[in-house]
């Protein structure tokens, strides 16, 4: 019998769960066929014009939606606290059934620009490697939003990476937990951060 061993390397790449994660990619979608995935997930990167994230008026830069349309739990659990200004949403929500094969886990946290290039964050080079952080003024986050079977122009629902997205090999899949943020773009697509009513 042969002893236990790590695979060598490029191995992970030719293995029966990797090889099957582009056939169940296919059957995922079929949910989306059938009307049965209703909220569409993007990753967004967005770039503000003040040295911070934050800070001056912010700007869309990417925005890739994740396919297969991802699995999104019940959003019950995001909740509105009421405030001074208002109210803030607050509240976590799991999103599974990422594509394995689409995904790697730097897409998923925002290092790695999630486009068929699969480029670090602002290199056009093809074989650069990850810096573990953005630059200052760039923004990162997820964005849900209705499939247009509901309102003409849906609700967009920000919401930030709440820990790591982990892989779940037996599953062909990633999942993420995500927690709902404020600031969320208008339902055109564009920030409304730094912009005043006049």
């Amino acid at each position: 019998m042969r002893r236990p061993a790590p695979l060598p390397a490029g191995g992970p790449g030719r293995t029966l769960a990797q090889r099957l994660t582009g056939r169940v990619d296919r059957i995922r979608q079929l949910n989306t066929r059938f009307g049965l995935r209703a909220r569409r997930v993007y990753l967004v990167h967005t770039v503000w014009n003040g040295p911070q994230a934050g800070e001056g008026d912010e700007s869309v830069i990417s925005r890739v939606e994740l396919l297969p349309t991802p699995r999104v739990g019940d959003a019950s659990a995001i909740n509105q606290r009421p405030w001074a200004g208002g109210t803030l949403p607050e509240g976590t929500i799991r999103v599974d059934q990422i594509s394995a094969r689409q995904c790697t886990q730097d897409v998923l946290t925002g290092l790695r620009l999630a486009h068929r290039d699969g480029h670090v964050f602002g290199c056009n080079c093809g074989s650069c490697t990850p810096d573990p952080r953005l630059p200052a003024n760039v923004d990162f986050f997820y964005e849900i939003v209705e499939d247009g079977r509901g309102d003409e122009l849906p609700y967009r629902e920000r919401f930030r990476l709440y820990g790591q997205p982990w892989r779940n090999e037996g599953g062909f899949q990633f999942g993420v937990l995500l927690e709902a943020a404020s600031q969320a773009l208008d339902r055109l697509g564009e920030s409304q951060a730094g912009k005043l009513d006049v």
